[in-house]
């Protein structure tokens, strides 16, 4: 193999691990991004987020049903989570 083969290939390497960590980081920035806001958006602190209190938010407000598994009109902490584990991969934080 030759150093201008060589170099390429270590350069087509090295952005793929880049890629992969800056697609990491950007998964986990939004997942606690929306664990924010889930706790933003609980008006009431009751720890659970009903359609009512995330109807106007914009980032939220359009995925509710999609995170709302069993369709009651409620997004609870573990529906939150298993939302997030789907959706980005990771694990949220607590």
């Amino acid at each position: 193999m030759n150093a201008k083969t060589l170099v390429a290939v270590l350069l087509a390497a090295s952005s793929v691990i880049a890629s992969a960590d800056d697609k990491e980081a950007y998964n986990r920035r939004a997942a606690d991004n929306d664990m924010t806001l889930f706790r933003q958006l609980d008006l009431n602190g009751d720890g659970r987020l009903s359609h009512d209190e995330a109807r106007g938010d914009l980032n939220l407000g359009p995925r509710f049903s999609d995170i709302d598994i069993n369709r009651d009109g409620i997004v609870t902490p573990d529906e939150m989570r298993r939302y997030i584990e789907q959706t980005y991969g990771i694990k949220p934080a607590a």
